[in-house]
């Protein structure tokens, strides 16, 4: 029910564009068509009925039914003079989030080990929605994890995004009192560099059954861009006012346009603990819609 009413809610956004004609014509622009085609250019003219578009010196005058999205391109999404597509999960990690947002109307559906489903839309550019939920066989179908993850974006820059939000949970678990089934985390992330290149830093504070603890967690983690579909991530935890312990983990996400596949190994390090070589494995992979 939370996916079904977050992904339509992100597909009504999705209708709701700005009006391409406000878009400075010396701009460079990628436009794609309904048959799935694209086109990097220039937007020469917009009418009721057609969009004349530059693209290598060759005039295209297509029909405005059939082109589905004209968008300026940001700095960074052209290299050596070609079109590369952002990381189509930027806003996240492999699990925290980074203080970059979904755009309006953009979203994503994800699924974790084969173990949690996760959708998320942006009501606007400065406001994401998501929920998701846990897949654990059961006798009970309700003896699952159950949760919301708003987040607001305080600061999108080029080189520096802030961002607030929460994770908001419930588990329907048998033989824990109803009191102590809410749990969650309220954080603050921050970015700085690009989307393609970026250190993430936030700090959360873990709540349960009402009680909020006092000792923040510490993420730190980032990503590089390797290649054109492909980026090297790391995320990782620690309490320093509770523990010399940390999580630690590393991986690769594969990604074209619109689907990313992350590949990680996660261990526990610092005293009184045992690596595991090369870690315990974390898959995921992402659907933008």
């Amino acid at each position: 029910m939370i996916a079904a009413t977050i992904a339509s809610a992100a597909r009504l956004l999705a209708q709701e564009t700005s009006d391409p004609a406000r878009i400075d014509s010396m701009r460079t622009h990628i436009l794609k068509t309904r048959d799935g085609s694209s086109l990097v250019g220039r937007l020469l003219s917009l009418t009721p009925d057609s969009v004349h578009f530059e693209s290598n010196g060759t005039l295209f005058v297509l029909a405005r039914a059939d082109v589905t999205e004209i968008r300026a391109l940001a700095r960074g999404e052209m290299t050596n003079g070609r079109y590369r597509f952002p990381d189509p999960n930027r806003t996240r990690l492999f699990f925290a989030p980074t203080a970059r947002m979904l755009k309006r109307g953009e979203g994503y559906f994800s699924d974790s080990d084969l173990l949690l489903l996760n959708v998320a839309g942006g009501v606007s550019s400065n406001f994401t929605m998501g929920g998701g939920m846990s897949i654990v066989p059961s006798t009970n179908p309700q003896n699952n994890i159950f949760y919301l993850t708003p987040k607001v974006g305080l600061v999108e820059q080029p080189g520096f995004a802030l961002a607030a939000g929460a994770l908001i949970g419930f588990a329907g678990f048998e033989g824990i009192d109803a009191k102590d089934r809410s749990f969650g985390i309220l954080y603050g992330v921050s970015s700085f560099g690009s989307s393609d290149n970026h250190l993430d830093v936030g700090a959360g504070w873990g709540y349960a059954g009402g009680r909020i603890s006092g000792d923040p967690a510490i993420m730190i983690g980032g990503a590089t861009r390797v290649a054109e579909r492909v980026s090297l991530l790391t995320e990782n935890y620690f309490v320093p006012s509770v523990t010399d312990n940390a999580v630690v983990s590393y991986g690769v996400r594969l990604f074209g346009e619109k689907l990313s596949v992350d590949l990680a190994f996660g261990n526990a390090v610092g005293r009184n603990t045992t690596f595991i070589f090369p870690g315990v494995p974390y898959v995921a992979v992402a659907f933008k819609f």
